[in-house]
C-alpha cells in the first residue's frame, strides 16, 4: 500500500482548523504528504504547512481567545467589506516567514475567483502569503485584493474543493478533507444549538448585569471576560440540559422553517456561503473521488466565536481522519 498522499482541503472558515489533526494523524501513521492543494481556510492551513510552519502556527492559533482575535481585526468603514485583512496576514507572517511557493519542498497550489469574470485563478508560484490572502477574501467580509490586473475573492465560490489541481505522483493516494458537509442529523444539532444559544440570552444578560454593576474598579478587560466565562457556563448548561431532552425535529423539517429573528444579516450571508460551497465541494468530489475522503459537517462550528477553539477542532479533525483511514486500511 502506497503511503504518498496528495491532500486537497476544501474551505470552510474555522472548520478548517481540523486540518492540522487531520495532518499530525496522516504523519503518524506513517504518510508522507507529497502535494498539497487548499481552497480559502484550507489555502492557509496547507501553506502553512507546506512551508514547514504548521507547529509555530498552531501554538498560536491554541493561545487565542476572544481579546487576542478581536486585536487581529483592523475593521473598516468600507460599505463592501468589514476587515482589511492586514493585521492578521502581518500576523502569520511573523510566525511563518513568507517564503516563494515554487522553493517550498511540498508542492502546493490555492485557488481564489476573479470577481468579476468569474475565472478560477490558481496560484502555484509567486509569494505564498500573497496566494493565502487572496484565496481566503470572503466576499463583503475580507477586502478583494487587487493582484495584476485582476481583483480576487475566495476561491470558494469557484472551486471550493480542489480535487483537480492537487499534484499527482505515480501510486499516490488522493486524499480529500471537506468541511461543508449535511446531513438531516447535523441540520437538527444546529437548529437545536440555535434555540439554545437565543434561549439563553436573558438569563445571561441578566446575570451579567449584576456582576457588572457589582463590579466597580474592574478593568474592561475584567469585565468581558467575566461577562464572557457567563455566556459559556449558561449556554453548556441549557446544551446538556437539551441533550436529555427527545429530539422530535424530522428528517427535512428544517426546509420549511421559517427565519427566526435572531438570524442577522451577516449570518444569512455566511450560510448561504456555506451551502454554495457544500454544493460544489459535492459535486467535485463526484467528479474526481478521493481514495479517502473526509468529511465535516458545516454546522459543526460555524460562527465567529468557534476562530478561538483551534484545539478542540483540530482534535476532532484528527478523529474524522482517524476514523476514514481505518475504512481505507481495512477495505
Amino acid at each position: 500500500m502506497s503511503k504518498n498522499v496528495a491532500l486537497v482541503l476544501s474551505s470552510g472558515g474555522p472548520r478548517g482548523f481540523a486540518y492540522i489533526g487531520a495532518i499530525e494523524e496522516l504523519e503518524r501513521r506513517g504518510y508522507k504528504i507529497t502535494s498539497v492543494s487548499g481552497c480559502s481556510v484550507g489555502s492557509l492551513i496547507g501553506g502553512v504547512y507546506a512551508a514547514g510552519g504548521l507547529e509555530d502556527f498552531k501554538k498560536w492559533l491554541y493561545s487565542l481567545d476572544n481579546i487576542k482575535m478581536l486585536r487581529l481585526l483592523d475593521v473598516s468603514i468600507s460599505r463592501s467589506y468589514l476587515v482589511r485583512g492586514e493585521r492578521l496576514m502581518a500576523k502569520i507572517k511573523s510566525i511563518v516567514p513568507e517564503v516563494n511557493i515554487e522553493d517550498m519542498a511540498i508542492p502546493y497550489v490555492a485557488v481564489a475567483a476573479d470577481l468579476y469574470t468569474g475565472e478560477q485563478v490558481v496560484f502555484r508560484e509567486g509569494p505564498l502569503f500573497d496566494a493565502i490572502r487572496a484565496s481566503i477574501s470572503i466576499p463583503s467580509m475580507f477586502r478583494p485584493v487587487k493582484w495584476r490586473h485582476r481583483t480576487l475573492v475566495d476561491g470558494g465560490i469557484v472551486n471550493t474543493f480542489p480535487l483537480d489541481l492537487v499534484k499527482r505522483t505515480p501510486g499516490d493516494i488522493l486524499v480529500g478533507f471537506d468541511v461543508n458537509d449535511i446531513d438531516s442529523s447535523s441540520i437538527n444539532t444546529f437548529l437545536e444549538d440555535r434555540k439554545t444559544i437565543s434561549e439563553s440570552g436573558k438569563d445571561i444578560t441578566e446575570e451579567a448585569s449584576e456582576v457588572l454593576s457589582s463590579g466597580k474598579g474592574l478593568s474592561l478587560l475584567d469585565k468581558v471576560r467575566m461577562v464572557g466565562d457567563i455566556g459559556e457556563r449558561i449556554i453548556k448548561e441549557r446544551r446538556e440540559k437539551g441533550a436529555e431532552e427527545k429530539r422530535l425535529l424530522l428528517h427535512g423539517r428544517a426546509a420549511h422553517l421559517p427565519i427566526s429573528a435572531d438570524d442577522s444579516y451577516f449570518s444569512i450571508l455566511d450560510r448561504c456561503f456555506s451551502i454554495t460551497n457544500h454544493v460544489i465541494a459535492k459535486l467535485d468530489a463526484q467528479v474526481l473521488p478521493p481514495d479517502v475522503l473526509v468529511k465535516m459537517p458545516l454546522d459543526a462550528y460555524s460562527s465567529l466565536t468557534d476562530y478561538v477553539k483551534g484545539e478542540e477542532i483540530a482534535e476532532k479533525g484528527r478523529a474524522l481522519m482517524a476514523e476514514a483511514l481505518d475504512r481505507y486500511e481495512s477495505a
